[in-house]
């Protein structure tokens, strides 16, 4: 009765663990309730033994700490404190994921199955955004001429953060023990999704993970049949963007803006609806917030007002709503030149562990998270900050399996 009972605590802390990884491509407030609901299983029916211990060497999660601990600090300076208290209360999210960790303690085994149930959530995502087009396009085909009728009927949180979700799917797929034809049919689904949703630096972080793949497994790869099998790809790429007008003026676009003669191919729509050049000035704007506070910024979480304001004076029509969609900037904006070192000693840190462990999958998980970085300010939503805390706590945790044996009894 004893043993049967220690296996049923084992069961559930670990089942619910797993949940967490299932829940992070679907609805936000499901991913917090999990959370809460795995620390309370693990404070119940964990062995909280050597927790102190682990809290003070696992000192990559400290780099997690820090952040939320500057952004309380930031109160003592904050232009507005109501949006800095909210902004930390997102940020608690840096603190309760590594303490999951320290809690649940899972082993080994039990984190290369939470890696295959993330994976198989993301083919569940992409089934479920796809079916509902479908759906759409039956029930709404009067009105499926509509310029993002596609984007709009798919399923989807935010589109940038669901391409980065994928793209680090795909790095588990492709460097994961996969079968071949099952790799190749995910990938395909996942670029689908991907073009889809017309995300461009998804579509470009894809290409690029794709590349290294085929150059790191050459001798395998360089026949007639994978040349078959990429041009058929790259076909099938171009037609699923030519049939969207919302994907083929983003991506046309973006072929213009680095040097290719595409600009033509942009209808006149779609450069008011993307509204291009957006980006380049808002950061300029936020450039200009920097210079004013370069050493602690305005204070956690405030970004959007007084950018609004700087967009404002310099006449740019721009929702006041928007932040910096760069994370480095949106890091400088909020707390100066000490949070831009915390994000440079952040990904050093990481990068060190992912090449002491010579693990080519880490690092392009990183490459994912930093690239993403450039045109989004990922961390200023729930979606980024949940992604941010557990892959880098999974990274984090890899090196220390050897001192934790706990047994996973799935």
């Amino acid at each position: 009765m004893t043993h049967n009972f220690q296996s049923f605590k084992v069961k559930i802390v670990d089942y619910s663990f797993l949940t967490f990884f299932a829940v992070l491509p679907f609805v936000d407030v499901l991913s917090p309730i999990i959370l809460g609901m795995t620390l309370v299983l693990a404070l119940l029916f964990r062995n909280k033994k050597n927790f102190l211990k682990n809290v003070i060497e696992i000192k990559g999660f400290h780099i997690l700490f820090f952040y939320l601990l500057l952004a309380i600090v930031s109160l003592l300076y904050t232009d507005d404190f109501p949006e800095s208290l909210k902004k930390i209360s997102k940020l608690i999210a840096f603190v309760l994921i590594p303490l999951t960790f320290l809690l649940v303690n899972p082993s080994k085994e039990l984190i290369e199955i939470a890696k295959k149930v993330f994976l198989y959530s993301l083919i569940a995502f992409c089934f479920f955004s796809l079916a509902k087009l479908g759906y759409n396009y039956i029930v709404n085909f009067e009105i499926s001429h509509w310029y993002n009728f596609v984007q709009n009927s798919m399923y989807h949180k935010y589109m940038p953060e669901d391409a980065m979700y994928l793209n680090t799917g795909l790095v588990f797929l492709l460097f994961g023990n996969y079968s071949k034809n099952f790799k190749l049919s995910v990938a395909i689904l996942f670029l689908t999704v991907i073009v889809l949703f017309a995300v461009r630096l998804g579509l470009f972080v894809y290409l690029l993970l794709i590349a290294v793949y085929f150059v790191s497994n050459i001798k395998t790869l360089l026949n007639f049949k994978s040349a078959i099998v990429l041009i058929g790809i790259v076909l099938f790429s171009v037609a699923l963007i030519n049939q969207s007008r919302y994907a083929n003026d983003k991506f046309y676009d973006t072929l213009q803006k680095i040097g290719f003669n595409t600009g033509d191919q942009v209808s006149e729509i779609g450069a008011k609806y993307h509204k291009i050049g957006l980006r380049e000035k808002i950061w300029s704007s936020s450039i200009y917030l920097i210079k004013e506070r370069p050493i602690l910024g305005y204070g956690a979480g405030v970004e959007k007002k007084p950018l609004g304001k700087i967009n404002e004076q310099k006449e740019f029509n721009i929702p006041l709503t928007y932040n910096s969609h760069n994370q480095f900037l949106s890091v400088m904006v909020q707390y100066g030149i000490v949070g831009i070192m915390w994000l440079s000693v952040a990904f050093v840190l990481l990068f060190t562990i992912a090449a002491r462990m010579k693990s080519m999958a880490w690092i392009l998980i990183l490459a994912v998270m930093l690239i993403s970085m450039t045109t989004e300010s990922y961390l200023e939503l729930q979606q980024g900050v949940f992604y941010f805390c557990v892959f880098t706590s999974l990274l984090i945790w890899k090196p220390i399996f050897k001192n934790h044996n706990q047994p996973t009894n799935l």
